[in-house]
């Protein structure tokens, strides 16, 4: 449902001729919300009312999905987005607390948890931009170029979200009957097939270099649907698809990683995954046709699905500041997306796309040199 959502309004904005700050403000605002939102609403999640707000939140994105297809101007789609960023937080932060005490009481490896997390949500955000695309090229043409196709996807969101809670509604008295052991949780599993123990707290170095990552992959998901508009003439079928290319690079690169034991603490590794994020980012900013679009897209789906498993897996490993990080991770992620969001429009609107995904490269550049460097200084310890 945030896929749809995004995509969903940055394409039709983009149609009613909107400039990408504008465009890409829908994220920012979003961001922020769920940057409030997330510590609030931590203050009052529970494991025995998760189940409930989890409800509610589903029951808040299909109301609002419906209420999309009412509104016109650019006023009500970032009131609507703002109150998607309260439903979401609301969601996924009960979520989360459930996923925990469900890995914990299957002693699940924690690279297992951290790969198959990054797939679940991963697969989210390539399913609903791809399905939009398709969608909105079904409807009836209206004046400046556009359809009522994105109405559908509105639709097939808030279809989504109200089954999503219903089948909520219905598993949470299997939760209740069958309480999960959440104070038992363990970080590490049991018996534990890696030690981390002697490894260095690169949680900091996550923060860092995954905080790049998001700001420059909002850069994809705010911006270039602008560029797909105005300058190459995408169909949206076809913005749909890169989108969907992306998160599927992403899912399948975080379920690969699952089997990894050790490729976090590996400077080779990490300067892999960096070089190819920098490739892809260059083809979206620069390739014209759609073939090098598509590679550019699977190229940097692979380099979104490793930061985000490496900032994921850093926080949790430690054992016993993994809350605290796991909150900064949640605070870090809005605050790069929503100066994502809005440094990719300016420099947009101010200088052109090129300049934008250059800059992309150089940030994704610096951010590698430096966890090379720290990397070489803290060589691998197996045990």
């Amino acid at each position: 449902m945030v896929g749809q959502f995004m995509f969903i309004n940055a394409v039709r904005l983009s149609q009613q001729g909107a400039s990408a700050t504008v465009v890409a403000n829908t994220v920012t605002l979003w961001s922020l919300v769920y940057l409030v939102a997330c510590p609030i609403l931590g203050k009052i999640v529970t494991a025995t009312n998760a189940s409930r707000l989890m409800v509610a939140a589903m029951a808040g994105l299909a109301l609002i999905g419906l209420l999309f297809t009412f509104v016109l101007s650019i006023t009500g789609v970032y009131i609507l987005m703002a109150l998607a960023g309260i439903a979401t937080a609301l969601f996924f932060l009960p979520f989360q607390v459930f996923m925990k005490a469900v890995d914990g009481a299957n002693n699940k490896p924690l690279t297992y948890s951290t790969g198959l997390y990054t797939f679940a949500w991963s697969m989210g955000f390539a399913v609903g931009p791809f399905i939009s695309g398709i969608l909105m090229e079904l409807g009836t043409s209206t004046p400046g170029g556009g359809n009522t196709g994105w109405k559908y996807a509105c639709y097939f969101a808030a279809g989504v979200s109200a089954l999503t809670g219903m089948v909520i509604f219905f598993l949470r008295n299997i939760t209740r009957s069958r309480p999960l052991p959440i104070t038992e949780y363990k970080i590490e599993p049991a018996p534990a097939p890696v030690d981390y123990s002697n490894m260095p707290d690169l949680a900091w170095l996550g923060w860092i270099s995954a905080g790049v990552g998001v700001i420059v992959i909002t850069f994809v998901r705010a911006v270039f649907p602008v560029r797909g508009e105005t300058s190459l003439h995408l169909t949206q079928s076809f913005l749909g698809v890169l989108f969907f290319l992306v998160s599927l690079a992403q899912a399948l690169t975080g379920l690969a990683l699952c089997r990894g034991r050790f490729w976090m603490y590996r400077a080779s590794s990490v300067a892999a995954f960096g070089i190819l994020g920098i490739v892809g980012i260059l083809f979206f900013g620069f390739s014209q046709n759609h073939l090098m679009l598509c590679i550019g897209a699977l190229l940097f789906g692979v380099y979104s699905g490793s930061f985000f498993f490496y900032l994921v897996f850093h926080a949790l490993v430690h054992p016993q500041r993994s809350s605290q990080y796991v909150a900064i991770n949640e605070t870090s992620v809005g605050i790069c997306s929503m100066l994502g969001a809005m440094l990719g429009g300016y420099l947009a609107d101010r200088f052109g796309f090129g300049v934008l995904y250059a800059f992309g490269a150089t940030i994704i550049l610096l951010a590698n040199i430096l966890q090379v460097i720290i990397h070489r200084r803290h060589p691998v310890v197996k045990t």
